[in-house]
């Protein structure tokens, strides 16, 4: 069958036959226009980079400024000392959990002045704490940093050695009193670091010796005479009470 509808489509002449140049897929066009040659070279990266050294030639926004205003920014950020790991052309600050990137961007430049060319983002968990050893544990809040980097350099000044104006021994010598007043279990009377161990925790002194059933003994008598005492004082308010009474009659 195949054989028979081959040769019955060769007979008839000219049906899948003409006299054009047949045009492959393949062909690819010899020439190419200027316009597709200039946008194949420049990319959307080296766009924005030339955009963004223009900015920074004419004093403008390097970047694109947002459309809400805020007059009054309520956002705390603090800046922090760097690492080892980075260099003087890099800061890092502690941000509102709500604050993105744009968001740092947008406030260094129109706050401070100050241009960040790239930032990263850093969120800490939120570290177990508790009051003392008594109470629970709970978890602390989370903690978002961001790191930019600068055009020009910023080195932080030496941290002096003398800190007595700012009360630092004292500070030291309070938390650790705090933690030795929370101590529990054996712990509880060793020799205190705070303060020069000036304010304890002392051993308690000598008590006298007193036998269990004498102790107890002389808590019940001690306990019957409280109790006396509050039965006689609610007799001693009714008859004041009832003596008032009679008084307002006559």
């Amino acid at each position: 069958m195949p054989r028979l509808v081959s040769k019955w489509l060769g007979g008839i002449p000219g049906l899948f036959r003409n006299d054009l140049t047949s045009r492959s897929l393949a062909t690819v066009a010899t020439e190419v226009s200027k316009v597709e040659e200039n946008r194949s070279t420049v990319r959307v990266s080296d766009k924005i980079l030339n955009w963004s050294r223009e900015a920074i030639a004419q004093g403008k926004p390097h970047f694109r400024v947002g459309g809400t205003q805020h007059y009054f920014p309520k956002a705390r950020l603090v800046l922090l000392r760097p690492n080892a790991k980075h260099t003087p052309y890099q800061a890092k600050f502690i941000v509102p959990k709500s604050f993105n990137k744009l968001d740092l961007r947008d406030y260094l430049f129109h706050v401070y002045g100050l241009r960040a060319m790239n930032v990263t983002t850093q969120l800490l968990h939120g570290k177990y704490t508790r009051v003392n050893q008594v109470m629970p544990r709970y978890r602390a809040p989370q903690i978002k940093k961001m790191t930019i980097d600068m055009a020009e350099p910023f080195i932080w000044p030496a941290e002096p050695k003398d800190k007595d104006p700012w009360g630092a021994t004292l500070v030291e010598d309070l938390s650790k009193y705090r933690e030795e007043q929370t101590r529990i279990g054996s712990d509880k009377y060793k020799p205190g670091t705070a303060f020069d161990g000036a304010l304890g925790p002392y051993q308690p002194g000598a008590q006298p010796f007193v036998p269990k059933f004498l102790k107890r003994r002389l808590l019940n008598q001690k306990n019957k005479t409280k109790l006396r005492e509050s039965q006689l004082q609610k007799r001693l308010k009714v008859d004041a009470l009832v003596q008032t009474m009679s008084a307002g009659r006559q």
